[in-house]
């Protein structure tokens, strides 16, 4: 019996907020987003906003009210992992399965695979899913010979452990080869070897756009205690990190005269947000590095500064800026300015 539930399509976010916003090749009317805060987390912001304040319906379940959830019509109170039986480590490679078994009942949460599989039968889909998730569980087990009722109760099922596989049956690639040289992407008609490629915007390929906006900006920078957008919201961990940080090299912080803990203004050709600056050696000058995915939630209006130092309002999410064999955007190198914030009635 073919399960809709194991199919997957992965499509580039900007064809969606495209379709919302200019209707082409067809509107986008709704979207549910599962534990996910694309308002924070996608390249160029600003579009994103856009396109989720304009569509028809939207649904979320999440823990929290993110900025995503705040733009939403339903939010879905989602389930944590002690809220939910599932098989756990399933799909690692390291051979171990788990059961997690559902410990508490918090209100009204539920888990997303109970949302899905009752959606499904909501919308006349049923028949491709399951009459409940257990049965899910069961259907993952059947290989096994064992059902969810028997898992729960053992601690793990570990498969047999082979070494050296590939000197019987080589590696799972097309050759049965190790693989330097994808032959997969060749026959997809790219690029079958790794090489570098200058971004959309660097010194060298944007020269001019490099006079105005004489820094390198990389964006990946991650405080420990928060996992992309998450966390923020818990007290013990913000007090570790009250702050985004920038990091500037000093040379670099003279010559625009910025100090250390001073606030700045970073900007780029999408807009402009603020952090807090950091001056730190062991770096090319021309180099700034800003925290990702930060918003406030102890800021109470609806959108809980989600522009304020939100880094991702200064990333580019065009298409021909994507990685042309992947679909990734550009979000981790791009070219800014960085200045001092000027308070108010200073020149």
């Amino acid at each position: 019996r073919f399960r809709l539930a194991s199919r997957f399509a992965i499509i580039q976010p900007k064809c969606v907020w495209d379709a919302i916003l200019e209707e082409k090749p067809y509107p986008v009317k709704m979207l549910f987003l599962i534990s996910s805060n694309p308002v924070i987390t996608r390249a160029n912001a600003k579009e994103v906003y856009r396109a989720l304040e304009k569509v028809e319906f939207m649904a979320v379940a999440d823990f929290f009210l993110t900025p995503t959830a705040e733009l939403a019509d339903i939010v879905l109170p989602a389930a944590t992992w002690l809220e939910m039986d599932y098989i756990g480590d399933f799909w690692k490679r390291h051979g171990y399965i788990l059961p997690r078994r559902k410990v508490i009942q918090v209100g009204e949460c539920r888990s997303d695979h109970e949302i899905l599989n009752d959606l499904a039968h909501r919308i006349g889909q049923g028949q491709y899913w399951w009459d409940d998730f257990e049965q899910a569980l069961d259907y993952i087990l059947h290989p096994m010979g064992i059902t969810w009722n028997d898992f729960k109760k053992m601690n793990y099922i570990r498969g047999d452990v082979k070494y050296y596989k590939y000197k019987q049956g080589g590696f799972s690639t097309p050759t049965r080869k190790f693989e330097l040289y994808s032959t997969t992407l060749e026959k997809m008609g790219y690029d079958p070897l790794p090489q570098h490629r200058e971004p959309p915007e660097s010194p060298v390929s944007a020269p001019e756009l490099y006079k105005e906006y004489p820094y390198i900006l990389i964006t990946g920078a991650r405080p420990p205690g928060f996992f992309h957008t998450e966390n923020r919201q818990v007290p013990r961990l913000r007090e570790l990190h009250r702050d985004p940080i920038v990091e500037i090299h000093p040379d670099a912080a003279a010559k625009e005269g910025i100090k250390e803990g001073d606030w700045v203004i970073i900007e780029s050709r999408r807009g402009k947000v603020r952090q807090r600056a950091k001056l730190a050696l062991g770096r090319d000058p021309r180099i700034v590095a800003a925290q990702h995915a930060w918003w406030f939630p102890e800021n109470k209006d609806p959108g809980h500064g989600w522009d304020e130092s939100n880094i991702n309002i200064l990333t580019d999410n065009a298409l021909e800026g994507c990685d042309p064999a992947m679909g990734a955007s550009n979000i981790r190198t791009l070219l800014c300015k960085i200045s001092p914030e000027r308070k108010e009635g200073q020149p």
